[in-house]
This record gives C-alpha cells, structure tokens and sequence, in this order.
C-alpha cells in the first residue's frame, strides 16, 4: 500500500506506478491506434494512424510483454537455464539433519 495525498493509503500495483513514469515522459507502452484513411485526391488515398496513450491505472504486467516498444530480457533463459540446477535452503537444511552414515 502506497500513501498518496493526504487520503487513505491507496492500492498500487507496480505496473501502474511504471506506466505513470513512461506516461509522464510521453513514452508509449500499449497504445491504442485510431487509423485514418484520408482521400487528398481523386486517384490515392493515404492511411494515418494516431496513437492514443491510455491512462496509466489501466495497465497490467502483461501490457509490457505484449508492448512492441519493450524487449523482455530473461538471460538466465536465453543462457539455457535450468530450474532443476537450483540449490534452495530447504535443501540445506533437510541434508544438515540426516545422520551421517559412516
């Protein structure tokens, strides 16, 4: 919970506090595309797109991944990661109290 103003503390979630900085900077996450087809002349007819930035509250985790104007970088993945290789402390601790076998 995040305190903002002089109201009762408020819900944000981290996807929302990030699209209020790329908004504020004009960078665009997902937008929404109003296309426009204009006829300046009789024989070709020219499409336009405008892009409409959303209100940052509206956006989620996924809107990232599915941005083309981000790369999600894993390179733990890319690097061939393998969650099996992983030592976690339960494990340490469950073979800390097996008796040694002489």
């Amino acid at each position: 919970m995040i305190a903002l103003g002089s109201g009762a503390p408020t819900r944000a979630i981290c996807s929302t506090l990030i699209a209020e900085a790329f908004g504020r900077v004009g960078y665009p996450i997902l937008p929404s595309i109003e296309r426009l087809v204009q006829t300046p002349g009789v024989s070709r007819s020219r499409r336009r797109e405008i892009l409409h930035i959303r209100h940052y509250s509206l956006y989620t985790p996924a809107d990232f991944d599915l941005s083309p104007y981000f790369a999600i970088v894993k390179p733990t993945i890319e690097e061939g990661f393998n969650y099996k290789g992983l030592r976690w402390a339960r494990d340490r601790v469950r073979a800390a109290s097996r008796p040694h076998r002489a």
